[in-house]
């Protein structure tokens, strides 16, 4: 860290006056990020160890740059990346996240090779197959991408229109891209980067349709990287973010493969062309299911960066003077802090309900042995956990980053303050892998036939019996009851209402459904929120660090207070579950909890432990040097190369000369 005499003063004095001991955060934070004490000590070792082998792009002037060189710089660093990764022998995922930070919010390029293409191979191939590309992949410069969405498809895999039809004769699949949304369209690296794919395809033997299926496809070459014959490859163009990925498309011209590329271990294609499926189909999601059990830690990790942003920066800048003619750290302003301090508490939040559903995966992973035994019950549970968690954390983060954005002002607009990036970010995050209102009514499926049934859909937590007896569950049962009250009249309401257009006045169940959609991503949203409430109130209880506790109860009470009065007030108000008197005692009890928050602010957004390098923002920087960095952005940018502009010559000179010739005639 900076030493404390370069460190802004007003930010000095804040991580003073901290009641919070940002040091035990930090490795409570830690354990549970990295399963356990030795394997965080372990993952920031590495961190460190990274960002002084490969200079992070914040040392890069990255944000002057143009495109091409933006993807140059990803690229050549993406390759670093990879080799110190197995120069040290790191396979631990989150391991490899952290020490990403030398790229700040830019995408590593082989960031799908690691998740989609890697999990794919070990959950959908068969014990031969994995063994196979593991060892492939060892031998060769393979870098993998993850291709599923078309132009005319996403997330609803049944509707992808590729094909892969069986050629008995040859023994191989035929992959074609039979129409124009059939063209796949948005997978990451595609473009340029990758040679190697997992295609989602629709499997089709004697003109039968057999469902989607993945395959190994290779795009490119390994000597030479030119694009395989039969495949047109190309990047998408310019996007709203991600400038250093190459997005791409891809359309099949009858291509051919051989048939051990399609992945067994659910479902098995022998050579004379006989199907036989292992299993349910459901289990053809359970990749996607790690995917997406883990953008929700991702979308908190968007969320750290812009709260540390916002506030740091908050500390250092000053506006308005008071009558002694001192001008106030705009954090002291009611209205500051209660922008930025609902966004803090999102964070936390969102970290730690993804850190509970992540823990979630990882048993059901390892007591179904892969997946392999996992009943249809956990699975769809599991599916409308993930889905719904998925939207509400991007849609918090998108909202949160724009208003942390406002916070710091005309700064917060210069590419510098690492804030449009975020912005950027989370808008692509709350369309891909599954837009968020799709989700949330995938989500609400599940709880209709909970409802149904006759069962609950909520998750017993271990151990909550412990809880139940401890100070903290009686500061929040209140909470907890009232949005399981919520939860219930909603359900109740909206299966009386789909039962009456159905039975009584005869309308079809998809047109009842969508006429009850509205009312359906209100339950999936308080389902999703009473899941957010249990696991951060578990999370409260295990630091067993008092002060922290406190700090830690004290912005989860603000996230609950928040969340009734400017969420689901209409609601809970419709519902008669709380008065206008009771809203307006809990916003009152809000706007009280700003002042002791803003006591811990900073040594909250410490307690994240993000490196400048993660950060990238000239506002948010540990040491606080806002305007020195500022003014050092604005000097490297490429227009300040030449003192005179090559429009002068071209343009303003002859004009300037055409104007004397006038003024003379």
């Amino acid at each position: 860290m900076t030493e404390n005499k370069l460190v802004n003063p007003d930010l000095a004095n804040e991580r003073q006056n901290a009641l919070i001991d940002v040091d035990e955060m930090k490795s409570f934070i830690g354990e549970m990020l990295y399963f356990n004490q030795e394997n965080y000590r372990s993952a920031m070792k590495y961190r460190d160890l990274m960002v002084k082998t490969i200079k992070p792009i914040s040392e890069e002037n990255f944000y002057n740059l143009d495109r091409d060189e933006k993807y140059q710089m990803i690229f050549k660093k993406s390759l670093e990346l990879w080799e110190f990764v197995n120069e040290n022998k790191i396979e631990n995922q989150m391991s490899i996240y952290s020490i990403g930070s030398v790229f700040g919010l830019e995408k590593i390029l082989f960031n799908l090779h690691f998740t989609m293409f890697r999990d794919a191979l070990n959950v959908w191939g068969n014990s031969e197959q994995s063994a196979y590309w593991q060892k492939f992949l060892s031998e060769n410069a393979v870098f993998g991408t993850y291709v599923q969405t078309e132009l005319g498809h996403g997330t609803y895999l049944r509707g992808l229109e590729t094909t892969a039809n069986y050629d008995k004769s040859s023994q191989e699949f035929v992959i074609d891209s039979p129409t124009l949304t059939s063209i796949k369209f948005w997978p990451g690296g595609a473009g340029k980067s990758c040679n190697f794919a997992i295609v989602m395809a629709k499997l089709i033997i004697d003109e039968v349709d057999h469902g989607i299926h993945a395959f190994v496809v290779q795009l490119r070459s390994l000597i030479d990287h030119k694009v395989v014959p039969g495949i047109e490859i190309g990047d998408i163009g310019r996007k709203f973010g991600f400038d250093a990925t190459d997005n791409g498309y891809v359309k099949f011209d009858n291509l051919r493969i051989p048939r051990n590329n399609m992945l067994m271990q659910f479902a098995e294609v022998s050579s004379d062309g006989q199907f036989t499926r292992k299993g349910s189909e459901l289990l053809m999601y359970a990749a996607m299911l790690l995917m997406r059990g883990n953008l929700p830690l991702v979308g908190a990790f968007y969320l750290s960066i812009s709260s540390t942003i916002s506030i740091r920066y908050s500390c250092v800048r000053r506006q308005t003077a008071d009558s002694n003619g001192v001008e106030q750290q705009i954090i002291n302003y009611q209205t500051q802090q209660i922008r930025l301090f609902p966004a803090l508490a999102s964070t936390y939040a969102t970290l730690f309900s993804s850190l509970n559903l992540r823990e979630i995966l990882i048993k059901i992973q390892k007591k179904s042995d892969n997946f392999k035994n996992i009943s249809p019950d956990e699975l769809a549970k599991l599916h409308a956990l993930s889905s719904g968690l998925k939207s509400l954390v991007f849609s918090d983060c998108l909202k949160f980053a724009q208003s942390n954005r406002l916070c710091c002002g005309g700064h917060g607009y210069s590419a510098s303050s690492g804030l449009s990036q975020i912005i950027q970010e989370a808008d692509a995050a709350c369309t891909y892998e599954g837009d968020n209102v799709v989700l949330l009514l995938q989500t609400a499926r599940y709880l209709l036939k909970c409802a149904q049934k006759g069962i609950s859909p909520h998750l017993e937590f271990n151990d909550f019996n412990d809880l139940k007896k401890s100070e903290i569950y009686k500061k929040f049962a209140y909470f907890l009851e009232i949005f399981h009250k919520l939860y219930q009249e909603l359900s109740d309401e909206v299966t009386g209402k789909l039962f009456k257009l159905v039975k009584e006045d005869g309308m079809s169940p998809l047109d009842a459904w969508n006429s009850c959609s509205f009312q359906l991503t209100d339950i999936a949203r308080i389902y999703i929120e009473i899941f957010i409430l249990n696991s951060n109130l578990w999370c409260v209880y295990k630091n067993r660090v008092i002060e922290n506790q406190k700090a830690l109860a004290d912005l989860m009470e603000l996230y609950i207070l928040y969340s009734v009065t400017n969420n689901y007030c209409g609601n809970f108000l419709r519902m008669s579950i709380l008065n206008p008197g009771e809203v307006n005692q809990m916003r009152e009890r809000m706007l009280d909890l700003l002042p002791k928050i803003r006591q811990n602010a900073v040594a909250f957004v410490d307690s994240f432990d993000l490196l400048d390098s993660n950060l990238c923002s000239s506002l948010g920087a540990y040491d606080g040097r806002v305007y020195e960095r500022l003014l050092d952005f604005a000097r490297k940018s490429q227009f300040n190369q030449k003192e005179v502009h090559d429009v002068f010559h071209k343009y303003l000179k002859p004009f300037a000369q055409r104007q004397k010739l006038m003024a003379k005639l």
